[in-house]
């Protein structure tokens, strides 16, 4: 991009590549050479997609950029990068002790996604934001521990049944019996029907506060972030990004083994490497070229090639999951399950965790409501090919100006 129409999406987007060490500080200085940033929006941008702590990590590596950048700012993005280790650290010790208990009433746990990203694939100076804890156990053994975590004080009759909150409503442990969220619409666990067996045998072991539990094992790990970004965030945001080119840095030979993947794993992982090059990051140009799917459904690499340019509504998960399910079998039951959420189930628009169940007519309305707005973000700037509609907005989800 054009250093006079540098977004500041954008800007914090390279600085937490070159504080993840995913770039050098001189691309990115030479990226903004000349271009009057507006460091405040930066800032904004940097919280909005979660990029605070990593950015200033990159100013920290970059010297010279720091020197340009107002102190309130600086001290703005040292305060989030603070707070974000201090939150991980209540959250690793949390994790650990309840995984501690978990065992010693043999129940086998794995921990997912944050935790154990931090434990082994982040610089041991990279402070990943993180909003909870995500465990894995065997759907025979979700109540016992359920039972523990009523125990120390945790409801989960707020949110969703798989939340439990703890007494101070500060932390969230979110008990999974599966890898995809199929409380709502139960045919979604068609993408990866895994038994926990199979996952606890590939597992690994990563060290939480100085205790040893065990978590998903690489090739596993890789596929539950590109499946969680594609299936539940519908590809939003940036820090699946840097999830997925951390796990693929340290375990690079991970993907040796992708053309035996089943299909839903391989185009939701294809999705993930493709907006990931267009991010100026192609961790595995061979592998996205092997995983690229023979033929695509209508509209599909029509919206895929929207989502490089501009961030879409996160609803759009329900297209990607349409496309990548296996059979018509199951995208029909799919399709049911979403028109016709079983009673009792949120039929709140489409979030996938509380509420109480207004019905059908709501429902409906809300899908066309999001329908509608999805069409509308993904026509953006098709009107005039190479050229931005006036809402358009940049590859990280806002509006370019020039500078």
């Amino acid at each position: 991009m054009g250093s006079q129409r540098l977004t500041a999406a954008a800007c914090a987007w390279q600085g937490a590549l070159v504080g993840l060490g995913h770039a050098d500080g001189t691309a990115w200085h030479g990226a903004i050479e000349g271009a009057a940033v507006n460091w405040s929006d930066v800032l904004e941008e940097a919280r909005r997609l979660r990029l605070a702590s990593f950015l200033h990590l990159g100013l920290t590596a970059a010297p010279g950029i720091r020197a340009k950048v107002p102190s309130s700012v600086t001290e703005a993005l040292r305060r989030a990068a603070y707070a974000s280790t201090v939150r991980a650290t209540q959250l690793e010790r949390l994790c650990a002790s309840i995984a501690t208990d978990a065992t010693l009433a043999g129940i086998p746990v794995l921990v997912l996604k944050g935790p154990a990203l931090v434990s082994l694939v982040y610089p041991e100076a990279a402070p990943r934001p993180m909003d909870d804890v995500d465990l894995l156990v065997a759907r025979e053994d979700r109540e016992r521990l359920a039972c523990i975590l009523r125990a120390r004080g945790y409801r989960n009759d707020l949110r969703g049944e798989e939340d439990f909150l703890d007494p101070s409503r500060c932390f969230s442990v979110d008990v999974n019996a599966g890898l995809v969220n199929t409380t709502r619409i139960p045919a979604r666990g068609a993408l990866w029907p895994v038994t926990f067996e199979e996952l606890w045998a590939r597992s690994q072991v990563c060290t939480l506060s100085g205790v040893p539990v065990r978590t998903l094992g690489p090739l596993d790990t890789i596929l539950h972030v590109a499946l969680h970004a594609v299936h539940h965030h519908g590809l939003g945001g940036a820090l699946w990004m840097l999830d997925l080119l951390a796990c693929l840095r340290q375990w690079p030979h991970a993907l040796d083994s992708n053309l035996i993947l089943p299909p839903p794993l391989r185009r939701s992982l294809w999705y993930c490497l493709e907006v990931l090059s267009a991010f100026v990051q192609d961790p595995a140009p061979e592998v996205r070229a092997a995983l690229q799917p023979r033929w695509l459904f209508p509209g599909e690499g029509w919206i895929l090639t929207a989502r490089k340019e501009r961030e879409l509504p996160e609803e759009i998960r329900y297209t990607f999951t349409l496309a990548c399910l296996p059979n018509w079998r199951a995208k029909s039951t799919f399709l049911r399950q979403v028109a016709f959420p079983r009673p009792g189930v949120h039929t709140d628009g489409f979030g996938d965790a509380g509420g109480s169940a207004p019905g059908l007519g709501e429902h409906w309305r809300s899908a066309l409501r999001f329908g509608w707005n999805g069409l509308r973000v993904v026509l953006a700037g098709r009107a005039r090919p190479g050229q931005r509609s006036a809402g358009a907005t940049d590859s990280l989800g806002r509006r370019e100006t020039s500078r």
